[in-house]
């Protein structure tokens, strides 16, 4: 147990949070939960959504969001700003407002200044989400509380100057992003506050660690748990698998699709292999005419369904440009696919280059060439890794990452690096 009263703040509540949160209930540390739309589908809020019309699905939003926190936090702890989110998913559905970064940043805000009104002279711990934070670190400043800044995303400096690497080199692939948008000066600035506003930041890959190093961040401030696997989904051997190379996430930029599909040309590989890539297509329908039948392409499906994709490619790729960390990376894993990831991923320092699959320099096109290769031609050694793959994915899991998580909160609380403001 650790001797702590700990507020959450979790507008959204992908897999890495919903495993904070659970960290901090076995811990028996969590006081507050305090986030978006709804945590459990009873009750008077319940009743609100499923009543306020078909227009922005909150029926919906409920149902999927009620579903999400069964097991990781009680009832009694969870606060919903719910008006916030509505509002957003209600603006973009009708097209009164445009989705983006401006939208998002205001309903995080709104369920951030909300968030700073519950914190209590007696927390010591305020867990808080990038863009989220900046007033609720303040009040637990004003207490004495412990700040911890989740950082999903690499430091906004890198990201800018990866992804501009990325538009120069693919200028007719069409741009995912807007940099005038995501990089707007009051934007940053707000970013920039937040970690200075910070005691603690938590990351998930060397990768968003040394961005923020090469920012002026000391090392020490710094506390890097990588995601977890699922390690109890079946093995498929590497003869019970088609000749299939998977790629999941969006067809963009960022994520570095377009030099995949131009390394995927030149090798000539479509002729033995598919190139299976499943996401909402963001580059442009210009670019990918040049690389018509080449490969097969998925729209997006519930991650649910994705487990049968893992299982059955023979190699899982990760070209991007510029990513925190990549849970499908752990999803692959947990297949025992191996991966072959970029340098800009959660994979350096999370697998061993080699042994689970194989790591590059992103950039390196001929490096990629050369592991694609190797993985489509050289079964044997591939199938090694596979195997290899799920043996990690056996030994880092959820259950791993939330006794770091504990660890790393009790060490924060107990040597006191909150700072209480006059």
């Amino acid at each position: 147990m650790i001797s702590s009263r700990a507020v959450c703040v979790a507008p959204v509540l992908p897999v890495d949070v919903r495993n904070q949160i659970r960290a901090l209930t076995e811990a028996g540390a969590l006081r507050e939960l305090i986030g978006g739309a709804v945590f459990h589908g009873a009750g008077k809020f319940g009743k609100c959504l499923r009543t306020a019309g078909d227009l922005a699905r909150p029926d919906r939003l409920a149902k999927s969001e009620s579903r999400r926190l069964d097991t990781e936090a009680a009832p009694d702890v969870c606060r919903s700003i719910f008006w916030p989110e509505l509002a957003h998913r209600f603006a973009v559905r009708c097209h009164l407002r445009t989705p983006g970064p401006r939208s998002t940043d205001a309903w995080f805000a709104a369920v951030d200044q909300a968030a700073a009104r519950f914190v209590r002279p007696r927390d010591t711990l305020v867990l808080a989400r990038e863009d989220a934070c900046l007033r609720s670190f303040a009040a637990a400043h004003r207490v004495g509380a412990t700040t911890l800044y989740d950082l999903p995303i690499p430091h906004h400096a890198a990201m800018q100057r990866c992804l501009e690497i990325e538009a120069e080199e693919f200028p007719d692939a069409g741009s995912d992003f807007d940099p005038a948008e995501e990089y707007r000066p009051a934007r940053t600035r707000r970013k920039d506050a937040e970690l200075a506003a910070a005691d603690a930041i938590l990351v998930a890959s060397d990768f968003v660690r040394d961005g923020l190093i090469e920012q002026g961040i000391a090392a020490d401030r710094i506390r890097k748990i990588p995601y977890g696997c699922e390690g109890d989904r079946p093995f498929v051997p590497f003869r019970d698998r088609k000749p299939v190379v998977l790629y999941v996430g969006h067809l963009s930029l960022r994520k570095g699709v377009a030099r995949l599909l131009r390394v995927w040309k030149r090798l000539g590989a479509h002729r033995t292999h598919t190139l299976r890539l499943i996401g909402k297509k963001l580059l442009s329908d210009r670019f990918l005419t040049e690389y018509s039948g080449l490969y097969e392409y998925v729209p997006p499906v519930p991650r649910s369904r994705l487990w049968v994709h893992f299982a059955e490619a023979r190699a899982f790729v990760f070209p991007s440009a510029c990513d925190g960390f990549g849970l499908v990376l752990n999803e692959s894993l947990s297949c025992g696919t191996p991966v072959i990831a970029s340098s800009h991923t959660g994979a350096p320092g999370f697998i061993d280059d080699g042994r689970q699959g194989r790591i590059y320099r992103h950039g390196d096109d001929d490096a990629l060439a050369a592991h694609l290769e190797q993985a489509l031609s050289k079964p044997v050694e591939t199938a090694e890794m596979g195997r290899e793959a799920h043996e990690f994915a056996r030994r880092w899991g959820w259950v791993d990452y939330r006794a770091d998580m504990r660890k790393t909160i009790a060490t924060l609380v107990a040597t006191g690096t909150g700072r209480a403001l006059d």
